[in-house]
């Protein structure tokens, strides 16, 4: 009897071991580097849709403030967001002849921390009434 098995049965060899391994470690490394860059994209997204709630709120605050005048503040958070809101009257010629007045917000929403820094910027309109706006004042 042959004391070599018969090419059928001897397995792999060392090189094709080595090749497999090789190929396999390819496949991982890809797969985990998508996964972090996927995983970094999500925090970002995280982060953009925080500093949207946050203006949009602070929108909804201003529109429902007093809004008789043109104006322009800024303000800060206690979570270290800042905002800067710009209350303006725009298409005066149009409404001079009219009860109203038609002003655009704007509210621009800014974090700097951590190593990030993220802005949004909102506008928006509303229609005032000039009467409403005079007995303010």
């Amino acid at each position: 009897m042959n004391n070599f098995a018969s090419a059928a049965q001897r397995g792999f060899t060392l090189l094709e071991i080595m090749v497999s391994m090789v190929l396999i470690c390819l496949v991982v490394v890809s797969v985990v580097q998508l996964s972090s860059a996927n995983l970094r994209h999500l925090s970002a997204s995280d982060d953009r849709i925080e500093t949207l709630r946050r203006a949009s709120e602070k929108m909804g605050a201003v529109l429902e403030g007093d809004l008789s005048e043109d104006k322009t503040w800024h303000d800060v958070d206690d979570d270290g967001y800042s905002y800067d809101i710009t209350v303006t009257e725009i298409l005066n010629e149009r409404t001079d002849a009219l009860a109203v007045k038609f002003l655009e917000v704007t509210v621009a929403a800014q974090y700097k921390g951590d190593n990030r820094s993220k802005q949004m910027t909102l506008k928006t309109a509303k229609l005032v009434s000039k009467a409403i706006a005079l007995k303010s004042q």
